[in-house]
């Protein structure tokens, strides 16, 4: 996955724009309990793309007692969905969020985990852009030391609740073997059109090539004899994939410990705070691929 900032000093309001602008209609303020739908990301970029999918915007209500949480307010189709973005990365304050919005919305029925992940594409046909649904997730740092110096996972497997589940088996069914999403890029792109697919390649490199930097900052190139074979994918049009998500309390950035911990789970990506939100809220992870979760992941 991306490398992600330590510090979180932006102001979360302003950046993805939450208060009313000349430009945008706003609907009159509803009630806390008539929010059913919550949507949760993790960065504030992610926040301001989620946004954009709102046939509606709005009001604000205000926040409750010591909930902190900055949220945005709207509509998709026939559901009030309340988004709110993470405030620091990782499973422990992802779990602070959930709780926080939970107990503001009532009435929320299931919670969308929404952002970016590190593929694994030893595990599935993936490139950049494509979309991971996930259908369990597993905490793969969650464990205990044993003799020998070995590491025991103890981690449960965690699945979303059957209101979401029976929802992504109508979704699968919908798009069919070829999993495209064509219909969701057009929408995507009419909403933000200023938002492009990135023109550099897709390159996926060996899991054992480790890619070092001159200092700690500056890159000194890629060995493309490194490259690792596989099929063409003709179109830009992002595929969609449904299975295990891996979420841990650090960054994935070495081939081979992925290669090794999605060999052993069958887990499609890897990302930060799908674990911290299972437990609190009915949560569905939703991941799209920005990085191959090795050492060639980008720096920004």
């Amino acid at each position: 996955m991306a490398k992600r900032p330590r510090t979180r000093t932006f102001d979360i309001a302003s950046y993805v724009g939450v208060h009313a602008s000349r430009n945008e209609h706003y609907s009159p303020q509803l009630a806390h309990g008539d929010y059913t739908i919550a949507w949760i990301c993790a960065l504030p970029l992610e926040l301001a793309a989620s946004r954009a999918m709102l046939d509606e915007l709005h009001l604000l209500l205000p926040n409750l007692d010591h909930d902190d949480n900055v949220y945005v307010l709207g509509r998709i189709y026939q559901h009030n969905v309340v988004m709110a973005c993470l405030g620091q990365y990782g499973a422990n304050n992802a779990a602070i969020v959930a709780t926080n919005l939970k107990r503001s919305f009532p009435n929320i029925r299931a919670t969308l985990m929404v952002g970016i992940g590190g593929g694994s594409p030893s595990q599935a046909d993936l490139f950049l852009g494509d979309v991971i649904v996930g259908t369990r997730v597993m905490q793969y740092d969650m464990g205990k030391m044993i003799a020998g110096g070995l590491f025991q996972e103890t981690a449960d497997a965690k699945t979303p609740a059957l209101l979401l589940n029976s929802a992504v088996s109508a979704l699968r069914s919908k798009h069919g073997p070829d999993r495209s999403s064509s219909r969701m890029t057009s929408l995507i792109r009419s909403r933000l059109p200023n938002i492009l697919r990135p023109s550099h390649p897709d390159h996926l490199f060996q899991a054992s090539y480790e890619h070092h930097l001159l200092g700690a900052l500056i890159c000194i190139g890629y060995d493309l004899e490194k490259l690792q074979p596989r099929g063409v994918r003709f179109s830009d049009e992002p595929r969609i994939h449904y299975g295990v998500i891996a979420s841990g309390n650090r960054v994935m950035k070495d081939g081979k410990a992925r290669d090794e911990i999605a060999q052993r789970l069958s887990a499609l990506c890897f990302e930060m705070e799908a674990a911290g939100m299972m437990d609190n809220l009915q949560c569905l992870p939703i991941r799209g691929i920005c990085d191959y979760s090795d050492s060639q992941s980008e720096e920004e």
